[in-house]
């Protein structure tokens, strides 16, 4: 149903200098797409791709998010994280293809990556004065709504853990993720003052 074509051509993340909408937005949610290095998903607003050199891909207009998405959602909108939609960011990471929280597979998350996300999310959270505190994993949001784990369609764990693990995956490790992100974005967000 919301699946909108990519609105722009991928921009190597040093050349990323998008022309940001004005309007309302309050928080970010942070993901993985589950999928290759490549393939960027339109659930998002922005996919970080490649390992490397990073590209990021512009697949959602950030105005569709910019309501209370609740109110009519039969109008498009970036379906990123479950019931928490509306007045939000969604940004992916291209990669997790078959991830387990044990084995990460074929597409790990790279650290190229991991800086490419939060470089965005910074700039994003500077630009619509986001504080920091309402950038979250998408498996922080699942935690607080009780569906959160690995192994199902119905549950979520992005981006709980930055390694695989043979350790059982629990709630607090998706908590010490999340600050770990908050904190680096935060410190990408000082750099540019």
């Amino acid at each position: 149903m919301h699946q909108p074509l990519v609105l722009a051509a991928p921009v190597p993340l040093r050349e990323w200098a998008p022309d940001l909408p004005a309007g309302d937005l309050r928080s970010i949610s942070l993901h993985w797409t589950g999928r290759d290095y490549e393939s960027v998903f339109p659930a998002y607003h922005f996919c970080v791709s490649r390992p490397d050199d990073v590209l990021v891909t512009y697949t959602h207009d950030l105005h569709e998010n910019m309501r209370d998405v609740r109110l009519d959602p039969s109008l498009p909108y970036a379906a990123h994280t479950r019931a928490r939609n509306a007045w939000s960011i969604g940004l992916s990471i291209a990669a997790m293809r078959g991830a387990t929280p044990q084995d990460f597979g074929a597409y790990p998350l790279t650290e190229p990556q991991l800086d490419g996300l939060c470089q965005v999310a910074a700039r994003l959270a500077a630009f619509y004065g986001i504080d920091v505190a309402a950038i979250r994993t998408h498996a922080e949001a699942a935690v607080d709504d009780d569906y959160f784990g690995a192994g199902g369609a119905d549950v979520r764990w992005d981006i709980a853990r930055l390694r695989p693990s043979p350790e059982p995956l629990v709630p607090d490790e998706a908590r010490t993720t999340g600050d770990w992100f908050r904190n680096r974005i935060e410190s990408f967000m000082a750099r540019a003052r």
